[in-house]
């Protein structure tokens, strides 16, 4: 990956270049060729916080109202909804979208009012279904870490949820939350895994709360839920009810974190907490450069080990640290990681550039592309044959023995 200027630090001058790699995964890059924009050019979206393709029409949940968009396979609209409120029909701070449970309907997961809406494909409300509290969670904190506490993953006949006894107000606290398997009816049915017990990297973390790795988790389509621990380097593979199936563990590390990726996120943290007062770049800058300075403590030594987990059907992707675009390290570079047959299949995907996918199947990758001033485009990306497992890298290390227990190992 050529050098390329970090946003962030344009008014610096400095530059940042793709890391060291294990020279023995290959790279497997996706040209802009595959690479369809689906929304039409006149449909303006902002904001986008999840995608889905369901039977020919691709839904998109937005942060703004109307939140929900429908879009045609030509790319017209059709079907727009979701308004803010506490009515019945109304939405407070939608987060996720999936299939609803007839053919032809959308349900939205709503932190805001703890419950999941199932839509009609033109916006009437058949039901809802009520969970308990998440717990204590500052509504910005996705522009202070990565591990997304508001996520809901659906898979069959239920949904996971992560839970949090304390305030999460940092990255760190994300080590204190547990994640639920909840009905589709709104009732608990198991506790899946506590982080702070069932993860080995639980007690080896360090205590740097400023870009420091945090476990991370997704559903997969066949019930499986993957959930990644980056300090032990470890992604653990877990049934609905918490018992650990499979454990595999990653043969790469993180580079060490760059002055420049520290420098990116403080100025990126100050800039969204000036808001609109009247504070320059240059004393932005000055401020940033002031706390790396003295704050070198608040930081890991190392870059995090991820910053994003997604599962599709026999694999799971795992999304590179890359300060050279975000603050947070979001970039076009994934790792996948092949269930299946051992020894362990590995490759690593560099997606086309500006394209963040939402949901990948095992032919195709749905997500946006955004450009310079934030407007965002509907995408999807066709998977080359490149990504077939005789082209991956194969793992020599061995599997780890099952022999730690999760917390929910010993439930039926």
């Amino acid at each position: 990956m050529p050098c390329r200027p970090i946003a962030l630090l344009a008014v610096l001058g400095l530059a940042a270049c793709d890391n060291s790699r294990p020279a023995g995964m290959p790279l497997v890059r996706i040209g802009e060729g595959a690479l369809r924009v689906i929304s039409a050019g006149n449909e303006v979206l902002w904001g986008i916080r999840d995608v889905v393709d369901l039977n020919g029409t691709t839904w998109v949940l937005t942060t703004t109202a109307p939140h929900i968009h429908g879009f045609e396979p030509t790319g017209g609209l059709s079907a727009r909804f979701g308004l803010n409120g506490a009515g019945p029909e109304e939405l407070r701070f939608p987060w996720s979208v999936w299939a609803g449970p007839q053919p032809g309907t959308v349900t939205v997961w709503d932190p805001g009012s703890l419950a999941a809406l199932t839509f009609s494909g033109h916006g009437q409300l058949l039901s809802s279904s009520r969970t308990s509290t998440l717990g204590v969670v500052r509504s910005d904190i996705s522009m202070v870490t990565f591990g997304d506490p508001f996520r809901a993953s659906k898979i069959p006949g239920a949904i996971v949820v992560a839970r949090y006894a304390s305030v999460v107000s940092h990255g760190g606290d994300l080590w204190r939350g547990r994640l639920f398997l909840v009905s589709d009816d709104g009732k608990d049915l198991a506790l899946i895994i506590d982080f702070a017990s069932g993860l080995l990297g639980a007690q080896q973390r360090a205590n740097a709360w400023m870009l420091a790795s945090v476990p991370l988790w997704d559903g997969c389509p066949d019930g499986r839920i993957a959930v990644l621990d980056p300090i032990s380097r470890q992604l653990l593979m877990l049934s609905r009810t918490g018992r650990r199936l499979e454990t595999i563990p990653l043969p790469w590390e993180p580079d060490a974190l760059s002055d420049e990726a520290r420098l990116a996120y403080l100025v990126a943290r100050i800039r969204a907490e000036a808001g609109d007062r009247n504070i320059t770049e240059a004393e932005i800058l000055d401020h940033a450069t002031e706390t790396a300075r003295r704050g070198g403590h608040l930081f890991p030594a190392e870059e995090p080990f991820a910053v994003d987990v997604k599962c599709s059907p026999g694999q799971v992707w795992i999304q590179e640290f890359d300060p050279s675009g975000h603050p947070l390290g979001y970039g076009p570079l994934w790792r996948t990681v092949a269930l299946g047959p051992r020894p362990t299949v590995f490759s690593r995907v560099l997606f086309p550039a500006d394209f963040s996918p939402f949901r990948i199947s095992d032919s195709r990758a749905i997500g946006v592309v955004e450009d310079s001033v934030g407007f965002q485009r509907l995408a999807a990306v066709s998977l080359p044959l490149g990504l077939g497992p005789k082209k991956r890298y194969r793992s020599t290390v061995p599997m780890i023995p099952l022999s730690t227990k999760t917390t929910g190992e010993s439930q039926p």
